[in-house]
């Protein structure tokens, strides 16, 4: 038997993983870069100088945020792009799939957080805490909880 084109390796599997990762990055890669984007040009508006310090701070926060989750998303394929041809590829799935979790949270909370900003700044902190924060909440139950919750009980007994 061939093992490189049988499907059940662990070869075989890793690619597959890899590929699937890869689709995710993709998907999750394209909604932060156009956030990012925005909060870059934000600045640039005429309505910006009316922040307050406060306002200022927040928007650092989530443009630091949206730029590291850039930065999260491309690190598993600079370290395959790294490790190309040295037979690590379980490695670099493993890898990918602990950054994709945290991406996943993260892309979340960014998109809460960049709502919660603009309502806080176009309607005040009152409504802005009662939405955003609702988003957020909703963001962490559906991102953390609801996963853990829907899992087959086949796979709480393996784990």
């Amino acid at each position: 038997m061939n093992t490189r084109s049988h499907p059940d390796t662990s070869d075989g599997a890793a690619h597959r993983q890899w590929n699937e990762l890869l689709q995710e990055m993709r998907v999750m890669q394209t909604g932060v870069q156009i956030l990012a984007a925005f909060l870059v040009v934000l600045p640039f508006q005429a309505r910006f100088e009316m922040l307050s310090r406060s306002d200022e701070t927040i928007y650092i926060v989530l443009l630091v945020a949206a730029t590291l989750l850039i930065l999260l998303l491309i690190t598993p394929v600079a370290v395959h792009r790294y490790f190309f041809g040295q037979r690590l590829k379980e490695q670099t799935v493993a890898l990918g799939h602990i950054v994709l979790k945290i991406v996943g949270v993260g892309v979340g909370l960014l998109v809460s957080g960049c709502v919660w900003f603009v309502l806080q700044v176009l309607f005040g902190w009152q409504l802005g805490a009662w939405i955003g924060g609702g988003l957020v909440l909703a963001t962490l139950f559906l991102l953390l909880a609801l996963p853990r919750i829907l899992l087959p009980a086949r796979a709480r007994d393996a784990g």
